[in-house]
């Protein structure tokens, strides 16, 4: 029995576009996450470290559910530079903002950039 060309291209038709249906990507699932940083004021000022000069009651939830930096220092003692240090991993004279007055770099890799 010989084998019809057409016979042959039913089941290559069927198999291509079975294969088109699938065409949507899977999303890739990403973790959600919130990085707050407060500024000036020590874990006193927040009563989910222990503190007692004020309630916050929404931070101690956050804390209770998501991670607490209980043993967290800062590399500068100024702002600005303290977080540029946290944004790119690196000490100030690393990454140029060495004080206030300082421009941030925006061209250096920051973990921002990294979680896009």
């Amino acid at each position: 029995m010989r084998n019809n060309p057409s016979t042959l291209l039913l089941p290559l038709a069927a198999l291509s576009l079975a294969s088109c249906g699938n065409s949507k990507k899977e999303e890739t699932k990403r973790p959600n996450i919130i990085f707050m940083m407060t500024d000036d004021h020590t874990t006193q000022a927040m009563s989910c470290y222990g503190g007692n000069l004020i309630q916050t009651p929404n931070m101690d939830r956050i804390a209770n559910e998501g991670i607490r930096f209980d043993n967290c220092y800062a590399v500068n003692a100024l702002s600005g530079p303290s977080r540029a240090c946290i944004l790119t991993g690196k000490f100030s004279h690393e990454n140029g903002f060495t004080d206030n007055a300082s421009t941030f770099n925006g061209d250096q890799q920051t973990f921002p950039k990294l979680l896009q």
